[in-house]
């Protein structure tokens, strides 16, 4: 159940010892800086990774290739787009990539779910990202590597992504739970006016998936997290959240706990509470 952590997370350590005393980054792996703000005139490039990043790092901008609306404020990429993107970052078929980000973890999930979205695989979160490297005592750099374009082709997983015309559908069929990464009593879910979530969904609260130091909790915490939120990690389920970010946090602890391959609704609640009937929705009682 837990041999699929070590490449779901990998730890400082071992990507130190990856690094080594290497100048010069290897199309083995690359990693990727996810620095990130919902606010797209910020420029992440500019205010985060050039101010410092892990050595050998590329800056990896999530809205590249993007086409945001009212519905998906986070919307996935054009993939013809993404292919020369990616191919730009020398990311080959064989490239192990790590991701990582310098506040909460969930652009460098994000970064995770999309990578195998579009066919690659071999795709890792750096487990503390940032923060966690800084406490280990390692250096950074603003140095920026020099790296030789790929031939990488993107090719849609659709297994990992679910429409509102999914989500609706399965209200019917009841095939899949919906696991909400908000915690139940959080105000975005039980606020009135703007709150609320999918009826009959499910809570595993991505804050409490994580330890202080920002890495993730031990395996049998997050099953517990997964036990208390009603979540049966036997049958099918699909992640959601306000965005499509956090969610993608779900869907790799479950990994983490076996569950292969869980596919993420991409427009969450924002699309949901713009466009799914009343019979739908529901906002939970504060306590």
């Amino acid at each position: 159940m837990v041999l699929s952590r070590i490449w779901t997370v990998v730890s400082t350590n071992w990507l130190r010892e990856q690094i080594g005393s290497q100048l010069k980054a290897s199309r083995k792996l690359r990693i990727l800086d996810t620095t990130f703000a919902y606010d797209r005139d910020v420029d992440t490039y500019k205010e985060g990774y050039q101010l410092g990043h892990i050595p050998q790092s590329v800056h990896f901008n999530i809205f590249k290739c993007t086409q945001s609306t009212p519905e998906i404020p986070v919307n996935i990429p054009e993939i013809n787009c993404f292919t020369d993107y990616v191919q730009g970052l020398g990311i080959w078929p064989d490239t192990h990539v790590i991701a990582y980000d310098r506040s909460l973890p969930q652009a460098a999930y994000r970064t995770w779910w999309m990578l195998r979205l579009y066919g690659h695989r071999n795709v890792s979160v750096l487990d503390g990202g940032l923060r966690k490297w800084l406490e280990d005592g390692y250096d950074v750099t603003t140095d920026e590597p020099e790296i030789e374009r790929s031939d990488f082709v993107a090719k849609l997983d659709k297994n990992l992504l679910r429409s509102y015309d999914d989500v609706i559908r399965n209200f019917e069929t009841r095939r899949e739970q919906i696991v909400d990464a908000r915690g139940e009593q959080s105000q975005n879910v039980t606020d009135a006016e703007g709150g609320g979530t999918l009826k009959g969904a499910k809570h595993v609260d991505f804050q409490q998936m994580f330890a202080e130091d920002g890495t993730l909790k031990p395996d049998a915490e997050l099953k517990a997290l997964f036990d208390r939120g009603g979540v049966d990690l036997g049958r099918p389920i699909v992640a959601s959240c306000q965005r499509g970010m956090t969610a993608c946090a779900i869907a790799a602890a479950a990994q983490i706990l076996g569950k292969e391959n869980v596919p993420v609704y991409l427009g969450s609640w924002s699309e949901f509470s713009l466009r799914a009937p009343e019979e739908f929705k529901h906002t939970p009682k504060t306590v």
